[in-house]
């Protein structure tokens, strides 16, 4: 058997979308909120049946394949790897030469390499280890999070990158090490005198580093740049190891750095991640809606009392205000919920030290609604003048203007309303000023005629035709009304409609015997298997013979008029280049092409 097909047969759709989205039962298949966009009512589709997972609002998704690809940012070829591992399939190696091999499969193995070599260095370095000691990071952590250390040199790195087999361009496009400008050919290692932090991807393999340094250097941290396999935006450190706690709980932490992560672990709570190197990103909040309900921001904190004394003062400085309300913003554009725990100390990794049972305490109790901690920051000021009611409204109406809920904004308007005794009425006219979010796309009418249906679907009115075909083979007869598609999806699948309609084998068929005995090349059976999943969905399937003849034919007439003015502008474009160049022959021969169409044009109406 092919490993595709036994991967398919070993892995359903379902059991591989249940890991990112809740499932819900719904007919013969399942629906779910779509991992891809900002959904707020299921619209993701999936069918055990078709083994088809997608979304035709965004129309993103298709067979397992393609939903992990999407999903997961990666090609078909690290998505058979991954998906064959997570099914029990064998897949056959080849022996590959180094200088053959991609360019990320080289990045990711030099990477590899000089994480293993990281590694060794800080089992050798008594310095580097007692500074490890010294932020209490125990040895199973170390091990998890493959922690290391860069030592103290200008290319011990690099020449042993170089040693290992990787060349000169490979290391430097791992963002291990850099070349000298004035001096063609010199290089130094980026990494020096540094704990260093691999920064994995989804399955944990290394696609850069973060270094803390050890020494006197200006810059604490520096990060690998980005590259083939590094994107600031679209890499979460620690997710890799916080994933199934993550689905578990559907609630994720976010904190600001390697040592917060690696603070929480310590005590015993793994659903912890922190942006690398950036702030947070639509992407990754897009990355965290997969398999979270629920994100709580535990960011740093400006300490003025310890834990313990009573009414403790905590308060963030510009920058972290800034980037807690920047989380919310996008979070709450994309539906996820936002809590926020406010730790009485400056963060994760100093309350772990103070009081790690405190700190397990705190995180696992999910902390409280974010917008409440803003409104509770603010109840201690003055708002008797105007100025100063200005100034927190300013901050206060932008974030609850994002709440994907009116009866959330409600409920914050009536708070704010009191706290700067105002009314809620002159609240609400304060964000309706506000410059607003775009409206969304018009839902699709569920049962609204198939040629209406093509506005806004992944499908035009021929396709559809054509899926019609599939569903109700007894009228193949039609076929001969429609002018035959050139090439594409469309091409091949009315070809092979029409060797089935000339063999004379669908008379009577139902339509679920048809699609997997249609003749079509293995490109076009996923796209098929949509297509089929679009018109059940919109019901097409359950349509009386009389209406699937009546709506046959007007999508036939409709594709055939969009056919013939494709034509015409086509043949346009050929006969004024013909005259351009004083082909005379030519231009004749496209004249009569041109009133032939025109003539099959107005009998088309």
């Amino acid at each position: 058997m092919d490993p595709t097909d036994e991967i398919k047969a070993r892995l359903p759709i379902e059991e591989l979308v249940s890991s990112y989205c809740q499932l819900k039962k719904k007919g013969r298949g399942f629906v779910a909120l779509c991992p891809f966009h900002n959904d707020t009512h299921p619209s993701f589709q999936i069918s055990p049946d078709k083994g088809i997972a997608y979304c035709f609002a965004c129309q993103k998704g298709g067979d397992i394949f393609s939903f992990y690809q999407a999903i997961e940012g990666v090609d078909f070829r690290q998505a058979l790897q991954d998906l064959a591992q997570r099914a029990g399939v064998t897949l056959k190696e080849r022996a590959v030469p180094a200088a053959q091999k991609d360019e990320k499969e080289r990045l990711r193995a030099c990477l590899d390499a000089a994480c293993r070599y990281y590694r060794d260095c800080l089992k050798r370095d008594e310095r580097a280890a007692a500074y490890v000691r010294e932020r209490r990071v125990p040895a199973e952590i170390l091990g998890e999070f493959r922690i290391g250390y860069a030592p103290d040199s200008f290319s011990d790195t690099y020449q042993h990158l170089l040693k290992e087999g990787f060349s000169q361009s490979d290391i430097v496009a791992a963002g291990l090490a850099i070349r000298k400008e004035l001096q063609e050919g010199k290089m130094y290692d980026r990494f020096r005198d540094r704990l260093m932090f691999p920064i994995a991807d989804h399955q944990g393999n290394p696609v850069g580093f973060g270094g803390r340094t050890l020494g006197t250097d200006d810059a604490k941290y520096i990060n690998s740049p980005e590259g083939p396999l590094y994107s600031k935006s679209q890499i979460l450190f620690g997710l890799h190891c916080a994933r199934e706690e993550v689905r578990r709980s559907r609630t994720v932490i976010l904190v600001e750095g390697y040592f917060d992560v690696i603070a929480c672990h310590r005590v015993g709570v793994r659903n912890v991640v922190a942006a690398s190197g950036t702030a947070l990103t639509e992407q990754h909040v897009k990355m965290l809606k997969r398999g979270a309900d629920l994100v709580v921001l535990c960011l740093d904190q400006d300490r003025r009392q310890g834990l313990g004394q009573s009414e403790p003062r905590i308060d963030q400085d510009r920058a972290g205000q800034e980037a807690s309300e920047r989380s919310f913003r996008l979070c709450s554009a994309q539906g996820l919920p936002v809590h926020a725990i406010i730790l009485p100390f400056k963060d994760p990794d100093e309350a772990a030290n103070a009081d790690p049972d405190a700190l397990r305490t705190l995180l696992q109790g999910g902390g409280v609604p974010y917008l409440d901690t803003v409104v509770a920051a603010l109840a201690a000021g003055d708002y008797t003048q105007a100025d100063q009611k200005r100034a927190a409204v300013l901050r206060l109406l932008p974030l609850i203007k994002v709440l994907p809920l009116a009866t959330e904004q409600e409920h914050y308007i009536g708070k704010v309303a009191e706290l700067l005794h105002t009314t809620e009425e002159a609240l609400k006219e304060d964000i309706a000023r506000m410059p607003g979010e775009p409206a969304s796309a018009s839902p699709v009418t569920a049962n609204a005629p198939a040629v209406a249906q093509r506005k806004g679907s992944p499908f035009g009115p021929l396709e559809i035709t054509l899926g019609l075909f599939v569903l109700h083979p007894g009228l193949l007869y039609l076929l001969q009304e429609i002018i035959p598609p050139d090439g594409g999806f469309a091409g091949a699948l009315f070809t092979a409609l029409r060797a089935r309609a000339d063999a004379g084998a669908v008379a009577g068929a139902a339509g679920g015997d048809l699609p997997g005995s249609l003749e079509l090349p293995d490109a076009e059976r996923e796209r098929l298997q949509i297509l089929l999943l679009f018109c059940e969905h919109h019901g097409f399937a359950d349509w009386s013979q009389s209406l699937a003849v009546r709506e046959i034919r007007r999508n036939a007439a409709h594709a055939n008029r969009e056919c013939l003015k494709r034509k015409q502008e086509e043949i346009v474009l050929r006969l004024q280049e013909a005259r351009r160049s004083g082909r005379k022959a030519e231009e004749a021969q496209l004249s009569t092409q041109y009133q032939h169409v025109l003539k099959l044009a107005k009998m088309a109406g």
